[in-house]
């Protein structure tokens, strides 16, 4: 990392709001994965309000959540990427004239949608601490997949923060049954191996991300991120042609679609966040205080669904963290 980039040489004003916006990006995108749950489970929200519980946890209704979603959060995103970045839509244009470009972002878009789809799953099965920091093995599977298919050999310390991560989910997902499936008499396994498929998704994600980001005539992560939207919300909206109907109590449709929509404003609003406090503080601060997502996932839904964790859980959940965050920094830092 240059000096001049570096956080200490810039004005602390800027650094603290940076930090706070940063801050406030990880948190949003802590709330959205406790929304994602409140859909298919009810509870006490903040043990006060009965909330939730709208639809059934199947697959077509998952899929219809992420199509509402992710159109939403594509119409969003396009109002206000003039203000990221100016030249978005010009580099859209000019995408079919790279088809190894148009190939990764295309790729990078299934991968979400396989990965968004799996994790929402897990986080109708099982706890969402649990579900968000076994999901969030995915940056080291990213590491791996780099190994295999861009021959970037990892650094010894990216194998031994690959450990620490791989034991955090271990610590975290071996339990019994009783403390991690969110409906009793039910097993977890289905909510753990989905939110290992969202890992292994978001790997490969991360894979056509480099390839599209840091190729010889990069996109840009406006334009990139609009376009990955945008492939969410069409195979979402495909898929639903050949899905069973979807069976949905008329009364719960206003809960569904505000609260989708509010969702998806968070997730827009914690994206635009991240990219205007990058500015201020790097790329490499923004990494570590991102990489809390799991603890601050597990922290809200403790907060707002009085859901617990064991000892043993817990000191997954940070480890992971932990692990994540170190794994981020040092990325940042190489860069």
């Amino acid at each position: 990392m240059s000096r001049s980039s570096h956080p200490s040489n810039r004005d602390p004003s800027k650094v603290a709001v940076g930090i706070a916006l940063v801050l406030f990006s990880a948190i949003g995108l802590a709330t959205q994965n406790i929304v994602s749950r409140v859909f298919f489970v009810a509870g006490p929200l903040f043990s006060q309000v009965e909330l939730g519980g709208w639809i059934a946890p199947q697959l077509n209704n998952i899929v219809m959540l992420l199509a509402i979603r992710m159109t939403t959060m594509a119409v969003l995103l396009a109002a206000v990427s003039p203000l990221l970045y100016a030249r978005t839509f010009s580099a859209i244009q000019q995408l079919s004239q790279n088809l190894k470009l148009s190939g990764a972002v295309i790729g990078s878009g299934l991968c979400l949608f396989v990965g968004l789809t799996s994790l929402y799953f897990s986080l109708s099965q099982i706890s969402a601490g649990v579900a968000i920091a076994t999901f969030f093995i995915y940056p080291a599977i990213t590491v791996l997949l780099a190994w295999r298919f861009l021959s970037q050999r990892p650094h010894s310390y990216q194998l031994m923060l690959m450990l620490v991560i791989f034991s955090g989910v271990a610590l975290t997902t071996l339990s019994s049954g009783s403390d991690l499936a969110l409906n009793p008499g039910t097993s977890p396994t289905p909510g753990i191996l989905c939110a290992l498929l969202a890992g292994l998704s978001f790997g490969l994600y991360g894979i056509f991300s480099e390839i599209a980001l840091q190729s010889q005539a990069p996109l840009h992560p406006v334009p990139f991120s609009l376009l990955t939207f945008m492939i969410v919300s069409l195979a979402s909206s495909l898929s639903l042609t050949v899905m069973p109907s979807i069976n949905v109590d008329p009364a719960s449709w206003q809960p569904i679609w505000v609260t989708t929509l509010l969702s998806a404003l968070v997730t827009v609003v914690a994206y635009v966040l991240n990219n205007f406090g990058v500015r201020y503080i790097g790329a490499s601060l923004t990494a570590l205080i991102s990489g809390s997502t799991p603890a601050l996932t597990a922290l809200l839904a403790w907060i707002a669904l009085q859901e617990s964790l064991q000892p043993q859980q817990m000191v997954g959940v940070g480890i992971v963290t932990v692990g994540v965050a170190a794994l981020s920094l040092k990325a940042k830092q190489n860069q």
